[in-house]
């Protein structure tokens, strides 16, 4: 089963203050660098040229930073390097100030199939607040653009920053739809420790969000994007027919997936349900001083990856086939063990199990995903009892 690839572009001019993905800091990424030490790792991990990949997504930090010619030079590497005739998706994640005509000429003629805009918001002082430096005119054009240059077109919205009202959601909403787009995605605002937000928030300088306002414009984005004609397919995901993140599904369904560049992840499942898992090292300054090397490694045992599978599994809300699921695990994990994981959730009201042998997560309770994911990951001796459910945003 070919995996998915994941290449992650370490460079983003600017920080948002909520951000701790990896990245350097610059309006001039060294793509020589980068470019040489994806080649480097890609020859330590002893990964073949012409292997065959399912997927291809580039994320970050900004890819779109690269510009057309380091597009260019980024996939002219991945078709020398890689299998692409047969993959099904290639994604790219722009950032609305980057995209211009030379940019989608260079994406277009590279292969590239599908397109994820940062939007997070159409609202001038959200936009400050969240440190974006492209205007809400410019974000639309910018789908406007993808769309009309036969892209699938993704596009990514915040919600739930501090003072932000149902109104200004329907703006949002209703303006991203408005320009084509058949895919939206939406997260709620995470503040991590060690970012600019968490160090103003604790000067008294920020906010933080109020998690039930989150859980109330969570609420009503789904939907409004739902009577728009978008199938709530995964508990951050919006798609029209066919406009799913394939990629993605693979994190969700348990593919193989093969990451390059600082802090990209890959995972290999074993015939026996285990999962061989390796977190390359963060830092650009550090991975290229020795591409392949120092990365973080852990096999989970086919239980534990069972166990994170289903969670996994669970985040698609049309629920997981229990007979396809246990198949993934040679045998190491039964429908008895299925059912004495999902006692608390299933107790809790969270999850449901069908008379055709699928569980899914019920359908009004998605927010409680988080939740379902203590609840299945717990020691089977953990003190808590069923009914302490609380509401959680997912993202």
């Amino acid at each position: 089963m070919s995996p998915g690839l994941y290449l992650h572009v370490p460079f983003c001019a600017r920080a948002c203050p909520y951000c701790d993905f990896d990245f350097v800091v610059g309006r001039h990424p060294d793509v020589d660098t980068w470019l040489r030490g994806l080649e480097q790792e890609r020859l330590a991990r002893g990964i073949p040229e012409g292997q065959p990949v399912r997927t291809v997504y580039v994320g970050g930090g900004t890819p779109s930073l690269l510009g057309p010619e380091g597009m260019a030079r980024l996939w002219a590497w991945i078709g020398a390097r890689f299998d692409v005739a047969g993959s099904v998706e290639r994604t790219v994640e722009l950032n609305p100030e980057h995209v211009d005509a030379p940019l989608l000429d260079a994406l277009v003629a590279c292969g590239v199939d599908r397109v994820s805009l940062g939007v997070q918001s159409l609202g001038e002082p959200a936009l400050r607040e969240l440190g974006r430096v492209h205007r809400a005119e410019q974000a639309l054009a910018s789908l406007r653009a993808a769309v009309d240059r036969g892209l699938r077109t993704s596009a990514d919205l915040i919600v739930g920053w501090p003072g932000q009202r149902a109104a200004s959601l329907r703006a949002d909403v209703d303006g991203v739809l408005a320009t084509g787009v058949e895919h939206v995605s939406i997260y709620a605002l995470t503040i991590e420790p060690d970012t600019p937000w968490a160090r103003m928030q604790a000067r008294g300088q920020r906010r933080a969000p109020d998690p039930d306002a989150q859980a109330d414009r969570l609420t009503e984005a789904a939907a409004r994007l739902g009577a728009a004609g978008l199938t709530h397919y995964e508990v951050a995901s919006y798609g029209r027919e066919g406009a799913r993140a394939r990629h993605n599904a693979g994190y969700w369904t348990g593919r193989d997936y093969l990451g390059l560049g600082p802090s990209a992840a890959s995972a290999q499942h074993g015939a026996d349900g285990s999962v061989q898992r390796r977190t390359n090292v963060r830092g650009f300054a550090r991975w290229s001083a020795d591409p392949g090397g120092g990365a973080g490694e852990e096999r989970l045992s086919p239980r534990a990856a069972a166990a994170e599978g289903l969670w996994l599994a669970l985040r698609l809300l049309e629920g997981v086939s229990v007979g396809e699921f246990l198949a993934r695990y040679g045998g190491a994990v039964d429908e008895a063990w299925v059912r004495a994981r999902l006692r608390r959730p299933l107790a809790r009201g969270n999850v449901q199990w069908s008379a055709a042998g699928t569980v899914r997560v019920v359908p009004d309770r998605w927010l409680w995903h988080d939740e379902i994911g203590a609840d299945l990951l717990a020691e089977d001796d953990d003190p808590r009892p069923p009914g302490s459910a609380h509401r959680a945003s997912s993202g």
